[in-house]
């Protein structure tokens, strides 16, 4: 029975009752939920989507609150997911949803994405983007791109074989680091509105369905990329044409292999640990942690015992001596990105380290770091 709470947009000619039935029986995947799957979710559960998936490993951390407006200063410490699911069951009780407390990776993509009829990204790297867009090519998913740094966002909609696909528009992941939210930062609001949009999209394909669109009321953003420039508020719309030679979406579905990303930008690269992995038996204890991250972030707090070598001193020609140390090192920063640059500069001059925190200091924070002291 349609509830009362979406006579507004039931009203639109474009939804109507026949609109809202179909966003009653539809199921979404959001792909991480901070800046932009907060807001995604917000609206697509007050919309009345029937069943949203949330999927994302980390916890709540005071940081996150300027843009991920799903949390409160209460929620810090606690996982997002589980969170996340009881704010959108506050605003729609008759929302299924489910959770998936990790990260989304190649072993565990098409079992949980192959239940949704649309997927949203809400990522913040490039490994779990080209992850994703990989995902919805090879089940012929619609996925709702989007992206946002500094003062500048993107919004788009892929769909295989109905358009282009993600790697059509960036075949490869970068070869050099890209910083993300949280080294370069991001305008809290610019994160709402994109990923406000991204719901808005999504709704659009929901009621809508496969293309063409041209003769309908609505019209998704396929095959287009969407820009925003919110220090100026200029935005443009850039037409993306589909690679007959993209490396996935060219290919028969069936014969798409899925694979981590990150493997594709260094083949030979660095070991990768992961916190809770380290915390078993207190392995951590056994290794010299180096934290590449800048000062403000190394004095908000660090590993015990960590030495402080920030990746701008390493780029610039500034190389400590490690070789005091008699344990292997161990490189993190905030999320794994500069870490991993770290050890292939280190790699470059000869100095051995056994690898880096693939989930970054973030992990270490809340219960997990008060868990490692103790």
């Amino acid at each position: 029975m349609l509830d009362a709470r979406f006579a507004r947009q039931m009203i639109l000619k474009e939804i109507g009752q026949t609109g809202q039935l179909k966003l009653q029986q539809s199921r979404v995947l959001i792909v991480g939920v901070g800046g932009l799957g907060s807001p995604a979710a917000l609206y697509l559960a007050a919309a009345g989507v029937g069943t949203i998936g949330l999927i994302d490993a980390d916890r709540v951390d005071i940081s996150n609150l300027q843009r991920q407006i799903l949390y409160t200063t209460a929620d810090e410490g606690q996982s997002k997911v589980e969170r996340a699911l009881e704010r959108l069951q506050a605003i729609n009780p008759e929302l299924k949803g489910q959770i998936y407390r990790e990260h989304l990776h190649a072993g565990n993509a098409i079992q949980i994405a192959q239940e949704y009829d649309l997927l949203i990204d809400g990522t913040d790297n490039f490994a779990a983007k080209f992850l994703l867009n990989d995902v919805a090519v090879k089940l012929g998913k619609p996925l709702i791109y989007g992206s946002v740094l500094r003062w500048e966002g993107q919004l788009a909609l892929f769909w295989a074989p109905y358009g282009p696909c993600y790697r059509c528009l960036f075949p490869n992941p970068p070869e050099r680091h890209v910083p993300n939210c949280a080294e370069a930062g991001v305008v809290g609001a610019l994160a709402g509105t994109v990923g406000s949009l991204q719901a808005l999209e999504a709704i659009k394909v929901l009621v809508s369905g496969p293309p063409p669109y041209e003769d309908q009321a609505l019209t998704p953003l396929l095959g287009m990329l969407w820009l925003i420039r919110a220090a100026t508020m200029e935005t443009q719309r850039l037409r993306i044409q589909r690679n007959p030679e993209c490396s996935v979406c060219s290919k028969p579905q069936g014969t798409i292999a899925l694979a981590d990303a990150e493997a594709l930008v260094c083949a030979e690269g660095p070991r990768e640990y992961r916190a809770k992995e380290l915390l078993q038996g207190d392995q951590w204890a056994g290794f010299q942690w180096v934290d590449v991250r800048e000062q403000s972030e190394w004095e908000s707090g660090h590993v015990p015992g960590a030495w402080h070598w920030p990746l701008s001193r390493l780029q610039k020609g500034d190389w400590p001596d490690f070789t005091p140390s008699t344990r292997p090192l161990i490189l993190y920063c905030q999320g794994g990105f500069r870490s991993r640059r770290a050890f292939e500069l280190l790699q470059s001059q000869g100095v051995e380290a056994q690898g880096h925190l693939k989930d970054g200091f973030q992990t270490w924070q809340g219960p997990i770091e008060r868990e490692m002291v103790h």
